[in-house]
């Protein structure tokens, strides 16, 4: 996290934009979360092929991050029409693997 933040130790505030419409593409939902926030969130707690579970996947920001970052990834939701943005999303990042 400090490499991340130029040497300094990061805060436990962090500031940001809103999500941006382009990320919103595939659909909404309520709660979307951006993507700079999960990639931070997924590059602190996580290394490369660990799996990640998010059993409220919502849109898939989590996933999104996960993947961009060679992650694996399990999310779980109850709503159907947010697992369908979720595997939209993911399959535009992880086009060419064929584990998804």
């Amino acid at each position: 996290m400090k490499m991340m933040n130029g040497g300094k130790q990061m805060k436990d505030v962090w500031t940001g934009s809103l999500t941006k419409p382009s990320e919103k593409k595939e659909g909404k939902h309520p709660t979307q979360k951006p993507e700079y926030l999960l990639d931070r969130i997924v590059l602190a707690s996580t290394e490369a092929g660990q799996v990640i579970l998010d059993p409220f996947c919502g849109s898939g920001t989590t996933g999104v991050s996960a993947l961009r970052f060679g992650r694996r990834f399990i999310g779980i939701d109850n709503c159907e029409e947010y697992l369908q943005i979720t595997k939209k999303r993911l399959e535009k990042i992880d086009g060419e693997n064929e584990e998804f």
